[in-house]
């Protein structure tokens, strides 16, 4: 081949690769816990929902507490009517003068106009209201609070399911690598076992044995994968990432917590739970319904001033004001108020039940999670020492392969299980995080904010 049908082809492949489309890697996002559990905290979807939620409440606060002033308001009416009753009057009726009748003849006197205009605008202001306006707030301000609240639990429930995932990537990954050199050691153990059958030291079933081993590992792997796949997206779609953006976890992860007895933070979840601070602000919320109900047997009293104007009207000023006091009063509704005051006292109760109910389930959960983070200690300490022994036995293969005393697929294979060893020392590990993290969250705590 000369030299120009060489630049020639070398031509074609240039302009080939420059028209060919470019493929975009995926985003590839390097995290660390802290920064996953800030990133879900900031970005996932539910929790802008709970905010926008607690902002609604917020609002619907400020409302109730526009009762409390003066109001003014304006009503104006423009009508037409279609007849009108006029005075008469006869002939006569106020006497005669020098013989002439006053009137001389019946004389009709229009009463107003057909087309009547009239205009106020009032101010008035809530007297006996009060107290029912300041109940409406007190439910309101409680409405506020146990929003606060379950925004508080939604964040520590999201930052518990970041550890739960990120811990599982971690795992997933390490396991794939363990499974990989399985499928290695695997696959050199398929290579002597054949070698073995053609040498006739050994029958047929050791090879079929061998590709059976190397299948399973093989099956290993693409689990391992899919699982990954799987957690990856689960983890992107909590952090508000795109769903194919790579993550690259920091396997660096704090693991020394000052750890104290159980009954204080039994104490301290009673005072920091969101679950049961919103329990608490539904017992306010009820304790002010019942005073709103009752607050209904009291007649409406309200104070108000009115100027008005009008046109069509007769006998009645263009210009005039009035100020007064209204009084509004159900003197009888057949047992509606009594029977809504017993329906809020049914509600209390039940908002003190229930708070009793979760402080009792708390405790429950905080034991649970104690007894979690002292098993899974143990299960680290033990995974340790099997990670140290499998270590050794890697140590020891490489030094005897060097020698020519083991074969590759025996030293494959304690490279494989010390693979496993530290795959089942990070798992037990990250379980050992993960509960430390269930208790934080049963506290009242964000875990890893």
């Amino acid at each position: 081949m000369n030299r120009a049908r060489l630049y020639r082809i070398l031509m074609i492949v240039g302009l080939i690769a420059e028209s060919a489309p470019v493929q975009n890697a995926a985003e590839v996002r390097r995290l660390t816990l802290t920064g996953a559990v800030h990133l879900a905290i900031s970005q996932n979807r539910a929790l802008k929902i709970a905010r926008l939620k607690m902002i609604e409440n917020e609002q619907k606060k400020a409302g109730e507490r526009s009762e409390y002033f003066p109001r003014i308001a304006n009503q104006s009416n423009a009508l037409h009517a279609t007849d009108l009753e006029n005075i008469v009057i006869p002939a006569g009726a106020l006497g005669t003068v020098a013989g002439t009748l006053v009137p001389s003849q019946a004389a009709g006197i229009v009463q107003g106009q057909k087309t009547i205009f009239s205009s106020g605008t009032q101010i008035s202001q809530p007297l006996t209201q009060l107290i029912r306006i300041h109940a409406a707030n007190r439910i309101a301000a409680a409405e506020v609070a146990a929003s606060r609240d379950d925004l508080k639990n939604a964040e520590n429930q999201i930052a518990l399911q970041v550890h739960a995932l990120y811990f599982g990537l971690l795992i997933a990954q390490l396991q794939k690598q363990a499974a990989e050199q399985q499928t290695a050691f695997a696959g050199e153990n398929l290579r002597d076992s054949e070698e073995d059958v053609r040498n006739g030291s050994a029958l047929k079933v050791a090879a079929i044995e061998g590709r059976a081993g190397l299948l399973e590992s093989q099956q290993a792997v693409l689990t391992a994968d899919l699982q990954i796949s799987d957690l990856s997206t689960e983890l992107n779609d909590l952090l508000g990432l795109p769903l194919d953006t790579q993550l690259e976890l920091d396997p660096a992860v704090p693991s020394s917590f000052d750890q104290h007895p159980r009954e204080e933070y039994v104490q301290t979840a009673w005072s920091e739970n969101p679950e049961i601070l919103a329990a608490e602000e539904a017992v306010k919320k009820a304790r002010a319904g019942i005073t709103a109900a009752k607050s209904a047997y009291i007649p409406d009293i309200t104070a108000y001033a009115r100027q008005s104007y009008q046109d069509g009207v007769p006998f009645v000023v263009r210009n005039f004001g009035t100020f007064g006091v209204n009084l509004n009063w159900d003197v009888f509704d057949f047992g509606k108020r009594r029977a809504a005051v017993r329906e809020r006292e049914a509600q209390l109760e039940q908002a003190e039940e229930n708070l009793r109910r979760l402080k009792d389930d708390v405790a429950v959960r905080i034991e649970r999670s104690y007894n979690k983070v002292e098993r899974t200690k143990h299960m680290v300490q033990v995974a340790d020492q099997v990670v140290k022994l499998r270590q050794e036995s890697e140590r020891l293969a490489q030094n005897e392969l060097t020698q020519g005393v083991l074969l590759v697929a025996e030293r494959r294979q304690a490279t494989a299980g010390a693979y496993k060893a530290r795959a089942d020392y990070l798992q037990a590990n990250l379980g050992y995080l993960l509960a430390w993290a269930e208790l934080e969250r049963e506290v009242g705590r964000t875990p890893g904010f």
